[in-house]
């Protein structure tokens, strides 16, 4: 491994290139994701990693434990292949190990993947991993990696689009400008404006410059505009402060705060602290967390069924829910296929409840929150996009 710490290593002049050795899962981008802000917030995490099912059930959306035998092995069996141009190429392992215990995880990472994030210089710590993994898809970090790091130290760059597509490992995407611009090139530029301290814009050029013309070469204005988020930052104090009563450990939350507010910028974090206030009423802090790491804000999930009342016995709770749920099907199909999904399987669980008991489940389509009660009012919260409720409430009206 020392190696990978002389000068051979650290004192490239080429751009070092990075893929997965397979595609990466949604499931496994959002795990990623986790780790990233557990091991930023803490770097003792690389070295005893633990985590509790509770908090990665919601947002990998498994029915049970079971299933994370087959997504860890999976994950074992994904490398990050590397190259230098000619030079040299290597593949490397995310997760050497792990062990599953009745109510948590235990992670064993790489030494290659620990020496990303060290503070040591060298060759893995020069992979820029974080924005390997962050970014929506693997044109973002193909333009990072190119173009932005190339030509870092220039105010702006024009480049032909041929090879801009080149960068982009996007030259058999998109045959017209407009469709590359759209699914491509603007997705890139969200991206390295969101994760990197860069601040990017740019401006076509037209062949002759007449409005009919052909799209021929992009100039890109770089600028390491975005400062340093300070450890202290008083907005982000005034945002933790009306929830701290909701929250076990307000020093951890301040840290995810810090974090995705240099991500995602401040907007972002209220948003999502707004939308959990709004939207939970139960298992605040866990719910804060899913939010922030998935954006549940963008959603647009609105409150549609809200039922609180004292049930005698969780079967009564499972029969309000299911004929709720045949009510909104029947101006909302999507639902019925929803209903096959792998966890909304499990959806007739709720019959055999013990007291305290809950079900959750959230995509984009829906959200579905149930918690039973014996001795007190259970809960039953449906939240459906703004536009099939006023389509529901139009309908009901005609």
């Amino acid at each position: 491994m020392d190696i990978y710490f002389s000068e051979k290593f650290t004192n490239l002049k080429n751009t070092i290139n990075l893929k997965f050795s397979k595609k990466i899962t949604k499931n496994e981008k959002n795990f990623f994701k986790l780790l990233f802000f557990r091991i930023a917030s803490d770097y003792s995490f690389l070295e005893k990693a633990e985590i509790r099912f509770e908090e990665l059930l919601p947002i990998l959306e498994f029915p049970s434990i079971h299933d994370f035998t087959t997504f860890f092995n999976a994950l074992m069996e994904k490398h990050i292949f590397f190259s230098t141009d000619m030079q040299f190429s290597g593949s490397f392992g995310i997760i050497s190990s792990f062990i599953l215990h009745s109510d948590y995880c235990q992670i064993f990472f790489t030494e290659e993947f620990k020496n990303c994030f060290s503070l040591k210089k060298n060759f893995f710590s020069l992979l820029d991993i974080e924005k390997f993994i962050f970014m929506n898809d693997f044109f973002s970090f193909s333009f990072y990696n190119s173009i932005i790091k190339n030509f870092k130290d220039k105010n702006e760059v024009t480049l032909p689009v041929s090879l801009v597509k080149t960068y982009l490992n996007a030259n058999d995407k998109y045959e017209r400008f407009f469709d590359f611009e759209k699914y491509i090139l603007k997705k890139a530029i969200l991206d390295i404006n969101t994760f990197t301290d860069f601040s990017i814009e740019y401006e076509k050029i037209k062949e002759h410059k007449k409005a009919t013309n052909k799209i021929t070469s992009i100039s890109f204005y770089i600028n390491k505009s975005k400062q340093s988020y300070k450890p202290f930052d008083n907005k982000i104090y005034k945002m933790l402060e009306p929830i701290k009563e909701k929250i076990s450990n307000p020093e951890e939350i301040y840290h995810l705060f810090v974090l995705y507010v240099s991500k995602r910028g401040y907007k972002y974090v209220y948003d999502n602290i707004d939308y959990v206030k709004n939207s939970f009423s139960e298992d605040f802090e866990k719910n804060l967390k899913k939010a922030l790491m998935l954006n549940l804000a963008s959603n647009n999930l609105k409150l549609f069924v809200n039922v609180s009342k004292t049930v005698k016995s969780p079967i009564v709770l499972f029969y309000t829910l299911t004929r709720k749920l045949n009510k909104i099907k029947r101006h909302y199909p999507k639902i019925e296929e929803l209903m096959y999904n792998f966890k909304l399987k499990n959806i007739d669980s709720i019959s055999y409840f013990n007291d305290n008991d809950s079900f959750e489940f959230s995509n984009k389509y829906i959200r579905i929150f149930v918690k039973y009660y014996s001795s007190k009012k259970s809960i039953i919260e449906i939240y459906l996009p703004s536009n099939i409720i006023e389509k529901i409430k139009l309908e009901k009206e005609i």
